[in-house]
């Protein structure tokens, strides 16, 4: 019998809103002594029904619904999960998803706790399929501890429905469980985990294909799926590329044939700046690429995937809190700014603005007159307005005439729920100076 646990008179607002979460204040009675991760019962002070999730006595969040539905009996079960994974699946092939990207995007896709990336990838001619989970909550670290079973199940039911080419002997499973966020659940930060490999294949340099910006083809980027940052790859700001690029494409059809120079601050594998390369050198421009990253490793991805749409490439390796006064001003025709997440919480929200002001008034600085900046945030605790502030400060003490052009979010594969705000996450704007 699943364990029941009850609201205090007045606390199923939230809940009943949809939101879903509950705090361990918000219970009636103390939820110390269960085994994390154990599938409860969410009960209004009346007794009455309000959703089935997992609880976790020792995180401020104590319980994560997964089913508001009191016909779903188990809620943390394999077919339950894999249903709403593939549930997630079609929403993203029905949004035009043909290459990597994100499937399953936690709470927002009702899988709280399930961070799943899928890569269609390449190699010696030959392609397979990649799933990258991060199992950042102890009640989904305890319903997927069979991996293996979980996945095998998963592609099995993809490819009958049509979802994926792909059968279980040329599929990837990687576990990437090195992410910080499983501290406040109580849970041991591990090493990545290989649970399925493809044989003949190496994950740690491999090519994976995802939308190209700007065409209607395919691009090709190499990364490191095994112990990369993240699941190996930045899938988040795909959507504001693809928003970025178009931009960029009408612009350049105005502009005299020659070298436009981009600039990508804190590029990681240099997905911005492959992608710009590829639709300027589509135009017949030639295309100088500056990368800028404080890793050795992410800058020879980097440079290998602009050189392989065309660019002409120049490596810093470099801290940007620091090492960009040594640019040349007034240099480059675009500007990417998009670093990690500077605010981790909320005592770093003054230093993370700052940094994001330092940053952007470097961006700013270096960028020709005619010129773009594009200015990005990941930060979850930074709120829009006070990013647009900490951009105009930048913008303005380096010019007096500048324009928001774009503004960029969330794509269908990092959806957004109305009822879970917290979900709301990424920011970009894009400026011509």
């Amino acid at each position: 019998m699943m364990t029941v646990w009850r609201l205090r008179q007045g606390a199923d607002k939230r809940i009943r809103s949809g939101h879903p979460w509950v705090f361990s204040n918000e219970l009636s009675q103390s939820p110390k002594g269960l085994i994390p991760g154990t599938p409860i019962e969410l009960q209004d002070a009346k007794g009455q029904f309000l959703a089935r999730g997992y609880g976790n006595p020792h995180s401020l969040i104590a319980f994560r619904a997964l089913s508001f539905n009191s016909q779903e009996e188990q809620p943390t079960g394999f077919d339950f999960l894999q249903n709403k994974i593939l549930n997630a699946w079609q929403v993203r092939k029905a949004a035009g998803f043909r290459g990597s990207f994100r499937l399953a995007f936690g709470e927002s896709d009702y899988i709280p706790g399930l961070v799943l990336d899928y890569y269609l990838v390449r190699q010696n001619g030959k392609q397979a399929q990649v799933f990258a989970a991060q199992l950042v909550t102890a009640g989904m670290n305890e319903a997927l501890k069979e991996a293996e079973t979980f996945f095998k199940g998963l592609i099995e039911k993809a490819h009958k429905r049509g979802l994926s080419s792909f059968a279980w002997q040329d599929s990837a499973v990687v576990i990437r469980n090195d992410v910080n966020i499983r501290k406040l659940e109580g849970l041991n930060v591990e090493e990545p985990k290989t649970v399925k490999d493809i044989e003949g294949m190496d994950l740690s340099d491999i090519e994976i294909l995802l939308n190209a910006a700007g065409d209607d083809g395919l691009i090709s980027m190499s990364c490191d799926l095994k112990e990369g940052q993240k699941t190996g790859f930045f899938l988040d700001q795909t959507h504001n590329i693809y928003l970025a690029v178009n931009l960029f494409k009408n612009w350049a059809k105005t502009q005299e044939k020659r070298t436009l120079r981009v600039l990508d601050l804190c590029c990681y594998v240099g997905h911005w700046s492959t992608q710009i390369t590829r639709a300027l050198r589509h135009l017949g421009f030639d295309v100088e690429v500056s990368i800028v990253d404080v890793s050795k490793s992410a800058l020879a991805f980097a440079k290998k995937n602009a050189e392989r749409e065309g660019a002409n490439v120049i490596v810093h390796e470099m801290d940007v809190s620091e090492g960009l006064t040594q640019l040349a001003a007034s240099h480059y025709d675009i500007v990417i700014a998009d670093p990690p997440a500077f605010i981790k919480s909320k005592k770093d929200i003054p230093i993370g603005k700052h940094a994001y002001v330092k940053m952007n008034t470097q961006a700013f600085r270096v960028v020709k007159k005619n010129g773009f900046v594009a200015s990005c945030s990941c930060s979850g605790l930074l709120e829009e307005e006070e990013f647009r502030d900490a951009i105009r400060k930048a913008a303005l003490r380096n010019h007096s005439e500048i324009r928001s052009v774009l503004r960029g979010g969330h794509a269908a594969d990092h959806p957004t729920l109305m009822q879970f705000p917290e979900g709301f996450y990424l920011k970009m704007y894009v400026h011509y100076v």
